[in-house]
């Protein structure tokens, strides 16, 4: 027989899957497109069928019978500015984060579309044109404001999306957001039972509010501080520690960015940090751990948020019932610093 007439090889079906799974072909779909309804056993049976199968799920068939772009919508709207010496850090923790979010789509079928709106529109345009062109089932709300008029157009259009952020009491609690004010009081305490009573903090001058629920925290632990203070650039916090580092024995920031500038301020004076002063960031950017005094610091678990943020995209794209939002805790990362 040529090769010609040789008999093509069967694709393999959901049926096959399910058969050495040993579940049904709806408990299949439901792995593939809503892992939320699946028990975690069962998911991890059906994707070691798939794995051993070597199954692909025919997306275009799937898009063509359900009307749906198996794809989420990753809009960014990012100033000039954005990747700038006043802003390090930011490049990893988006990357950490698409990373994770594309990783969580590929897993349930899913693309995401990553874009951003052309010089002078706004997001919410660009929202529009991704809705009309029907691009994407649903959009991911990055950095979320109270009153956001993102959240309110979505609401207002009918069109599924989730926040990385917390949306208002009144509306869809469809987020997903870092419990800043709960790791932040983490770091707190660890700094008191380290014997650390005087401490200065070292906040981002935003409207945002993770910079506000992260002050909170620590004000929760340290009622009575040396001080609060709001920075828009890295100098002035150099400035500051500088200026008052022989009155405090540990600088508090919200985020590794601050605390770096601290450091180096601190042992431009001849401060052993860790010793005589101590010093905390939030985040865990990858440079957290390889200065010469590694970082303390609370490390925001971006995949395991990926993973939330998609998981609740399928439930507003599958018409579910709302659910509380999920607050996701930074843990404390202990090193030299502190």
């Amino acid at each position: 027989m040529t090769e010609a007439k040789k008999r093509p090889v069967r694709r393999t079906t959901v049926a096959d899957v399910a058969r050495l799974a040993g579940v049904s072909a709806m408990t299949v779909s439901n792995v593939l497109n809503a892992p939320h309804r699946v028990s975690e056993p069962t998911v991890r049976t059906v994707q070691a069928a798939i794995d051993e199968l070597g199954y692909t799920p025919n997306h275009a068939a799937r898009a063509l019978s359900s009307g749906r772009s198996q794809v989420i919508g990753l809009p960014l709207y990012l100033e000039d500015d954005a990747f700038s010496d006043q802003n390090p850090g930011l490049g990893g923790f988006l990357h950490g984060l698409l990373g994770g979010l594309v990783k969580s789509a590929a897993i349930g079928g899913y693309g995401v579309h990553v874009t951003t709106p052309t010089e002078g529109a706004t997001e919410i345009a660009l929202y529009e044109k991704l809705i009309a062109a029907r691009q994407v089932d649903a959009i991911v709300v990055l950095e979320t404001m109270p009153r956001d008029p993102r959240i309110e157009f979505l609401t207002t259009r009918g069109f599924p999306f989730v926040a990385f952020g917390r949306t208002g009491h009144q509306q869809r609690q469809c987020w997903v957001d870092v419990d800043n004010e709960a790791s932040m009081v983490a770091i707190g305490k660890h700094l008191r039972a380290t014997g650390r009573t005087r401490a200065a903090y070292l906040a981002t001058a935003s409207t945002l509010p993770w910079v506000h629920q992260r002050r909170d925290g620590f004000l929760q632990e340290f009622s009575s501080p040396h001080s609060v203070e709001s920075f828009s650039d890295l100098d002035a916090v150099a400035e500051y520690v500088t200026s008052c580092s022989n009155d405090v024995d540990a600088f508090v920031t919200d985020n590794d960015a601050f605390a770096v500038v601290a450091m180096r301020a601190l042992q431009r004076r001849g401060v052993k940090v860790g010793q005589d002063v101590a010093v905390t960031g939030f985040n865990d950017f990858p440079f957290a751990s390889m200065l010469d005094t590694p970082l303390t610091t609370a490390r925001i678990p971006l995949r395991d948020i990926a993973s939330c943020l998609f998981s609740r995209a399928l439930q507003e794209i599958n018409g579910d019932p709302d659910q509380p939002g999920r607050l996701v805790t930074a843990p404390l990362v202990v090193r030299s610093s502190a």
